[in-house]
């Protein structure tokens, strides 16, 4: 695992460097590590969400950016980016963002797909009307159409990681785990 860490920064670390544009004057040095206006600008953009564009905004961010890299170019110092609870903090962040984007995609495709009829939502209606309080279909068609529309977008996700089981041929020993086997 640590060595596909160690690859994954690599891969970063190379990716970073190769640009083909030329580059932009720095316009803060901080010892080795520069910074340009266009990183500055996207920086400050990206974090500075909560406060009206000022110079004093832009100072402070200007502070808190430069006590950041200070603070971590100590840690990188003092090795602490090469030990391996860092390493696996790292790890663990990677997984967790490629899995949010990977589902938040899927679910996209796959909710594009889900149509709810009229005819889906009155019959939910009249296998359910005790459930509504005498309420008539019109009073409930939105509630039911988005009760409907989420029993589709859980069968819809579970459709598909039934399928990534399958196609990655998941084989698991739940009596050496102590687990209950699943019954299909």
């Amino acid at each position: 695992m640590v060595v596909r860490i160690k690859f994954l920064l690599l891969s970063i670390i190379i990716l970073l460097s190769v640009n083909c544009v030329p580059k932009e004057e720095a316009v803060i040095s901080i010892g080795q590590i520069k910074i340009t206006k266009a990183e500055f600008e996207k920086d400050f953009a990206k974090f500075n969400t909560s406060k009206p564009d000022t110079k004093e905004a832009r100072k402070e961010f200007l502070d808190n950016l430069i006590n950041r890299k200070l603070i971590l170019r100590e840690a990188e110092t003092r090795g602490l980016d090469k030990e391996a609870n860092f390493l696996e903090d790292v790890q663990d962040f990677w997984e967790q963002s490629l899995l949010k984007r990977a589902v938040d995609k899927k679910s996209k495709e796959l909710f594009l797909t889900i149509k709810i009829g009229d005819d889906e939502i009155r019959d939910f209606y009249n296998a359910n009307k005790d459930k509504f309080s005498g309420k008539t279909l019109e009073d409930v068609y939105p509630e039911i159409r988005l009760v409907l529309f989420k029993e589709h977008q859980k069968k819809a996700v579970e459709d598909w990681m039934n399928l990534l089981k399958k196609q990655a041929n998941v084989k698991i020993n739940y009596k050496e785990l102590g687990i209950t086997e699943e019954k299909k």
